[in-house]
């Protein structure tokens, strides 16, 4: 039964991907790699990991802040009290992650979808926010730089949220 549920689960999940228009790599076996694309977080980089009984998720949202960890932190659990099946954590590296997955007999286009829907709104939404705040130093640099060639202030530096949700 486990392998029976393993390849409905193989064909809905690669189904949906290519309905959805995403591309995959084969990464292992039953591990594929796609990409979101955001507003605000462009690309969103997403691991899929079909095991036994669940289909994990994974999703590299930044590197470890460089500065306001505790502040970083506290978005990131506030963000977490939302419903759904997608959670902010870190990686062993404390780079901040996007995790979570569903059981595989609960996998279909519609749950998925919703899946793949949620890490795209919880990285967009607080993209701006955590790089603002773990990143600020960065930020203030690259807008010196960016006056000093001309060019427009990079949105994500404005301190006016712009998509934080």
């Amino acid at each position: 039964m486990v392998e029976q549920d393993r390849n409905r689960a193989r064909r809905v999940l690669l189904d949906g991907l290519a309905a959805a228009g995403l591309e995959t790599t084969v990464v292992g076996d039953d591990r594929w790699m796609t990409m979101l694309e955001g507003e605000w977080k462009r690309t969103i980089p997403v691991l899929l990991d079909l095991g036994d009984r669940r289909l994990t998720i994974t999703s590299l949202f930044s590197a470890a802040p460089d500065e306001g960890h505790v502040e970083v932190y506290r978005i990131l659990l506030q963000r977490n009290q939302r419903p759904g099946p997608i959670h902010f954590a870190l990686d062993d590296e404390g780079d901040l992650i996007l995790t979570g997955g569903l059981p595989l007999v609960a996998l279909d286009g519609p749950a998925l979808d919703e899946l793949l829907g949620q890490v795209l709104t919880m990285a967009d939404e607080t993209f701006n926010q955590v790089l603002r705040t773990g990143f600020a130093s960065y930020l203030e640099a690259e807008q010196r730089w960016r006056a000093s060639a001309g060019l427009p202030p990079n949105p994500v530096g404005d301190p006016a949220p712009h998509s934080d949700g």
